[in-house]
């Protein structure tokens, strides 16, 4: 009887990890098939993101725009009803949209019928506010479970995470934040960075700041900034900026 307790110690956490895996690791492909990366022959990367828009968005567009540099924005629904002339500036200023649920909770954590509410919710959102239907998702934190996959089959919404972060949601510079992007980036990166702050309590000043040298060092490098469903053609044919609402 001793000897039971070490391994049903053993076993639970060994359980416990393959759910963290399948469930939060950015490369999991156990419940369903995610985009991390694209394709890595073009010396391309995509620049994403995530939480807005808020605006700060805007403060993101502008530098995007006199960097002539494309990105996608992965919008949380309730802020686009929040701010919906920034949600359409960005579609009008030639990025691409994407789900990013209603109110950014961990699915992990929701039942099925309100996972797929968010879902939802948020397609009908953005359709309404910008005109056209995202066709990718990234779910909050990265996490996906299995409720989550059959609410972005059912919506023919294809899941994309990211394999370089900026880590811009810590206290960190500008500096560091471009130096976090740049140490890691190569042909294929999807970047992730963060136009809006789920919380709600914290500016993306420094975020708008990394920008222009993240863009810099990029190109530097000799690597174009190219839109997500570009760099991802490879791999699906699925992924284009949106289809006309109607």
């Amino acid at each position: 009887m001793r000897l039971g307790l070490p391994i049903l110690a053993t076993g639970s956490l060994a359980m416990a990890a393959s759910v963290y895996y399948a469930t939060a690791a950015v490369r999991s492909q156990w419940l369903g098939r995610t985009y991390w990366r694209g394709r890595t022959d073009t010396k391309s990367v995509a620049l994403t993101f995530d939480d807005g828009p808020s605006p700060d968005t805007e403060r993101i567009l502008d530098v995007l725009g006199a960097q002539k540099a494309s990105a996608t924005f992965f919008m949380v629904g309730r802020e686009v009803e929040s701010f919906p002339g920034i949600a359409q500036r960005v579609l009008a200023e030639g990025h691409e949209v994407g789900n990013h649920s209603y109110s950014h909770p961990s699915y992990l954590f929701q039942r099925a019928a309100e996972t797929h509410a968010q879902i939802r919710r948020t397609q009908s959102v953005i359709a309404k506010t910008i005109g056209v239907s995202p066709q990718m998702a990234r779910p909050p934190y990265g996490v996906r479970t299995p409720a989550y996959f059959r609410a972005t089959r059912a919506l023919d919404l294809q899941t994309v995470q990211w394999d370089v972060a900026g880590f811009d949601w810590k206290q960190i510079t500008p500096r560091q934040i471009a130096d976090n992007v740049l140490r890691r980036a190569q042909p294929g990166s999807i970047i992730l960075l963060h136009d809006g702050d789920s919380a709600e309590k914290n500016t993306r000043k420094n975020t708008v700041e990394a920008l222009p040298l993240i863009i810099k060092g990029l190109r530097d490098r000799n690597l174009q900034i190219a839109p997500l469903s570009q760099l991802l053609s490879e791999k699906t044919d699925k992924l284009t900026k949106g289809k006309a609402h109607s």
